[in-house]
């Protein structure tokens, strides 16, 4: 079909032209296919906070200007995807606009009127090109809350774009909406839009399962398929070879840790080995990669002597292979994981669940160390360090935040929570739940998988795959307690540890200095993108040790919540990545949390985008079978210091965001994690 181009110019506001019914529209099929001739990304203004005076503020006129794309869509509620099918359909069509009309790698949506239809089919926009003064957003404008009724359906349609809103905020013309839209290197789509892998040769009526969308508490197949696998390949080259400068290849942001070039090694040579168990073979070469490069170091804090089984690795630089020479034994060996997947299709090898908890195991083991080598190289962020050291890039291709437009917002959405809850009753800042039973867990036990050789293509194909401390299903009873609605917020505990005078550390989230002319302590908060002031991230949730969120929670006669608890409560009101959380690189920082406020009538919304600590110590339980593909996962940390974790981080891929059944682990006084916390109460009965 020839591609049809449109574009109405308008020199007036915004606001006037997206009510204009009378523009024209332009109508696109979503299958519709065309070579994409959108401009390169310009560098967008980077922010930069050494201290509190050069503060988000001063780039807000930087910001503002840049959210002034050169391009909008109109789109009219009727083209609003409301279901997992129409958002398949919207992101195609929305992925062709954005070829067709993106300057500079951005592009404004405006979303307006009120009326619907049942489904997508064919969609109505009017492409807008606009000028120095078409739109240039307020810090009032763009600090109001208000989101659309189908924002979640709206993220999750600009994943299967390969979009990402990088802010929104509403018009000023009532029911219009409005989305600044990049094209960054990777986009994670939701696992709704994440089919499981099933092989070629299969039956359609063997591979299919009906679709629905999935929630933090569904369970679904989940073998990864190589596009997954793909989208994975791509968020660790980005990571690895164009965050870490040549120069701290060699170096420890984190003393408890490996140096960043293990990581490199570690993650390809972990799959050669498993796919060995998984399937047979040799090492790929060169073989002594399985020496050096097998385990990774978890050292006990207080002990740093005492550490699990772990690979020993060279001690001089000299004696470390090259990066060249360890991206080309990484190379061979996502050939050898694609070759596997071609015999699958082809039927010459037979899918087993042995075979599929491998592939499982892997993608997710490389998932979560994207996240770990993040929490390192943050400590290395640009503008928290000495400038002899060399510091962490930002992440390449993804637009600066603009800090004072976000800032505004989340200041406006705790605010607007704090009142809502204060309207309620007395007690609204909490919630009580139980007494209840809840089940833990899945029946997923890897001993199981030998019954399994393949002949039933379904016991296999549909099953869910988890680790092994997730199996089995076990129910346990919860009594009554009331949570509070949000985790503990960094301005929250900024207050405590200054009235504690040195009672607990800063935590390693924070940057702590001195202000010359005052002598008054500021507090910074790192990222990715470089430290921003206090008030900028005070309501994000606090990232530190468990010790520390339990001497908060005792000074507010409160306690850290129990695993079960904070899985039903994590049940109850997380919306998770699907319902538009901010976990899956949806952003590259915390984000102020929504649960208990305005924002919704169930009072469901995202935790910030953070693990949070239990109380639950890291143990084994009735029916545990421990993994033989990964000998000693949990096994190695049952010593009493590790707590259980649950949630999900802003950099915390879908698959395991998204599986209710996951559990993380880590040392109580371990303060580099992103994990936060929120306290909890006893309740008499």
């Amino acid at each position: 079909m020839a591609s049809t181009t449109i574009a109405t110019e308008i020199t007036g506001q915004i606001d006037r032209l997206v009510s204009d019914f009378s523009s024209k529209h332009l109508n696109l099929k979503h299958n519709e296919s065309i070579s994409s001739n959108s401009s390169p990304r310009s560098s967008s203004p980077s922010y930069d906070s050494d201290s509190e005076s050069s503060s988000a503020s001063e780039s807000s006129s930087d910001s503002l200007t840049w959210l002034n794309p050169s391009h909008y869509v109109y789109i009219p509620s009727t083209a609003y995807p409301s279901s997992v099918s129409s958002a398949e359909q919207f992101g195609h069509a929305l992925r062709r606009l954005f070829d067709l009309h993106a300057v500079d790698g951005i592009l404004g949506l405006v979303l307006a009127g009120d009326i619907s239809k049942p489904e997508l089919k064919d969609a109505d926009f009017v492409v807008v090109k606009g000028t120095p003064a078409t739109h240039k957003p307020s810090l009032e404008s763009t600090s109001k809350t208000t989101t659309p009724t189908h924002h979640a359906s709206l993220l999750n349609a600009f994943a299967v774009a390969g979009l990402r809103s990088v802010v929104s905020f509403p018009s000023s013309e009532p029911k219009a909406y409005v989305y600044i839209l990049e094209r960054p290197p990777v986009v994670f789509p939701a696992m709704s839009h994440t089919p499981s892998y099933c092989p070629a040769h299969l039956s359609e009526a063997s591979c299919s399962a009906p679709v629905k969308a999935i929630t933090s508490i569904d369970s679904t197949p989940n073998i990864p398929t190589l596009a997954e696998w793909n989208t994975l390949w791509a968020a660790w080259d980005l990571v690895t070879l164009r965050m870490i400068p040549s120069e701290m290849l060699l170096q420890k942001p984190i003393d408890l840790r490996h140096k960043c070039l293990f990581y490199i090694g570690h993650i390809p040579t972990f799959l050669d080995m498993l796919l060995s168990k998984a399937v047979g073979g040799e090492p790929t070469e060169p073989k002594y990669f399985w020496n050096i490069f097998e385990r990774g170091i978890d050292p006990h804090v207080d002990d740093p002597d005492h550490c699990h089984n772990h690979s020993v690795v060279p001690e001089a630089d000299s004696d470390w292979p090259s990066l060249s020479t360890i991206i080309e034994f990484r190379d061979r060996v996502r050939s050898r994981l694609e070759n596997l997947y071609k015999e699958l299709d082809s039927g010459k090898r037979e899918l087993t669940r042995r075979i599929a908890r491998m592939l499982c195991m892997c993608i997710e083991h490389e998932g979560w160390h994207v996240e770990t080598l993040l929490y390192m190289l943050i400590q290395r962020s640009p503008g928290a360090l000495p400038s002899d050291l060399p510091t962490t890039l930002p992440p390449p291709g993804f637009a600066s935040p603009p800090w004072d437009v976000l800032a505004a917002q989340w200041d406006d959405t705790w605010e607007s929570s704090n009142a809502h809850q204060s309207e309620s009753h007395p007690e609204a800042k909490t919630v009580t739940l139980g007494p209840v039973e809840l089940v833990l867990g899945h029946d997923d036990s890897e001993g199981d998988d030998l019954k399994f050789d393949g002949s039933n293509a379904d016991e296999v194909v549909h099953h869910e795959y988890g680790w092994d401390n997730e199996s089995p299903a076990r129910a346990i009873k919860i009594g009554k307690f009331k949570a509070e609605w949000r985790p503990v917020s960094n301005g929250e505990f900024a207050q405590y540890w200054r009235e504690s005078q040195g009672k607990v550390p800063a935590p390693k989230s924070w940057i702590v200095s001195e202000d010359e002319v005052t002598g008054e302590t500021e507090i910074q908060i790192r990222t990715l993108y470089g430290p921003v002031p206090l008030r900028v991230a005070h309501t994000w949730p606090v990232l530190t040790a468990y010790d520390d969120l339990e001497a908060y929670a005792k000074s507010k006669g409160g306690r850290m919540p129990t695993e079960g608890e904070l899985r039903l409560l994590l049940d109850t009101y997380e919306v998770g990545y699907e319902g538009g959380g901010g976990s899956g690189f949806r952003h590259w920082h915390p984000v102020c949390p929504t649960t208990g406020g305005s924002l919704s009538p169930s009072n469901k919304g995202t935790n910030g985008g953070v693990w949070e600590w239990t109380s639950t110590s890291f143990q084994g339980h009735e029916g545990f079978v421990g993994t033989n593909l990964f000998t000693g996962y949990s096994e190695d940390f049952w010593d009493g210091k590790h707590q259980v974790v649950l949630g999900a981080s802003y950099a915390t891929i879908p698959r395991l965001s998204s599986r209710r059944t996951v559990r993380n682990f880590w040392q109580h006084n371990y303060p580099y994690a992103w994990v936060g916390g929120r306290v909890v109460y006893d309740v008499e009965c």
